[in-house]
């Protein structure tokens, strides 16, 4: 009986070990799992913003993208860490798109017990940069396609007659919305406001404009001085926007036109213009009675589709 006993005692100790393991095994699951699930969530958020930031830089070059995407890493935290990549871990699958891959090794608990240190977890996105086919908050100008140079100086609003691509009463003013969206609201007051703030509602390309005839030298400037006065230090240094009070291309200098085909002018008699993309460029003020500014490409917020486009979106695609 005594012996029996033991044997039994022997038995519980072997089953209480066995179970300890098992137990410890479900610990190292519910403990080193969820570490793993946390760090591969936040090296995904940290390789994602770095895509999306890598790919605006296409607009320039790709070591523009490749900078950006590793700062942007570097910002993010993977466990406390900061996200570490190299330019080899940026490439550019097509040349409107950037991929990003980022790699760390994790220091496991209580899977140290089942042998188990460290693993290894990847986390990979890619980017896309495209042309929009609409966006928001444009100004109440519309200009003809002339194939501008970055950084080229352009008139936005004609301040006397004989502009390209123009009638004799279009100094490319137009109101919003679209004709084929709504009722188009005219008017000095509707004008203005449209150059200091942007219009309501996304314009797309195929939308329809009816032109505001005349050429609004009071309500013009007194928009551009709005708008001038939300943004003063900013310049232009040849290539970008310098001293500029926002970040990116937020500053309200930065604006967003429509442009027209100048095959196809608002001649005498019609009194609307087809849009067939979108532009962006730097206010710089006032040139004598014409409105002037710089273009450049920036990456905004809209509506993708293909267009001839001269603004863009990014958006992850993996």
């Amino acid at each position: 009986m005594f012996e029996l006993i033991k044997k039994e005692e022997g038995n519980v100790l072997v089953l209480s070990a066995f179970a300890l393991v098992v137990l410890l095994g479900f610990a190292a699951l519910a403990i080193d799992v969820g570490v793993i699930l946390t760090a591969r969530s936040q090296l995904q958020n940290a390789v994602d913003a770095a895509a999306l930031a890598g790919v605006s830089g296409l607009l320039t070059s790709q070591t523009l993208a490749t900078d950006r995407a590793i700062n942007i890493a570097g910002s993010n935290d993977c466990l406390n860490q900061p996200v570490a990549i190299n330019a080899v871990d940026v490439t550019f699958p097509t040349s409107g798109r950037v991929q990003v891959q980022g790699r760390r090794q994790l220091n496991l608990f209580f899977a140290r017990v089942l042998g188990i240190n460290t693993t290894n977890i990847t986390a990979t996105a890619v980017a896309e940069l495209s042309p929009l086919s609409g966006t928001p908050g444009l100004r109440p100008w519309a200009i003809p396609d002339l194939n501008w140079t970055l950084g080229q100086l352009v008139i936005l609003k004609s301040g006397s007659l004989g502009a390209p691509a123009t009638n004799p009463s279009f100094y490319y003013a137009v109101d919003y919305p679209p004709l084929n969206r709504g009722t188009p609201i005219p008017g000095a007051n509707e004008y203005r406001d449209n150059i200091q703030d942007g219009c309501d509602g996304q314009v797309f390309v195929g939308d329809v404009l009816q032109v505001e005839p005349g050429n609004m030298a009071g309500p013009t400037r007194q928009g551009v001085d709005a708008l001038l006065s939300q943004d003063p230090t900013a310049s232009w240094s040849g290539s970008q926007v310098a001293g500029s009070a926002f970040p990116g291309f937020s500053s309200p200098r930065i604006v967003k036109i429509p442009f027209y085909d100048p095959n196809f002018p608002p001649l005498p008699g019609r009194k609307s213009v087809v849009v067939i993309g979108f532009a962006a460029f730097f206010v710089e003020g006032m040139s004598g009675n014409d409105v002037v500014g710089r273009f450049m490409k920036i990456t905004t917020q809209g509506s993708w589709g293909a267009a001839s486009s001269l603004i863009y979106g990014v958006k992850l695609v993996q």
